[in-house]
């Protein structure tokens, strides 16, 4: 089995199923794929913000202040 096999998964079914399954299927990975985007910003985000509030931000030159701090 090549290691590269986790990334290129193929249903055996695909071609069995109908349209409705397939873009079901489609669906639901590209709304996962956005759900994990959205969540890794988030953290992205947060880190960014605590950074700024600690003061490590400043120490490394980015001057920013938080509206709510």
């Amino acid at each position: 089995m090549p290691s590269l096999s986790l990334f290129r998964r193929r249903d055996p079914w695909w071609e069995a199923d109908g349209y409705a399954a397939r873009r079901a299927r489609r669906r639901h990975r590209t709304v996962s794929a956005v759900a994990f985007v959205a969540a890794v910003g988030a953290v992205c985000a947060t880190a960014f913000a605590w950074s700024i509030h600690l003061g490590v931000a400043a120490a490394h030159g980015i001057h920013a202040t938080l509206l709510l701090g």
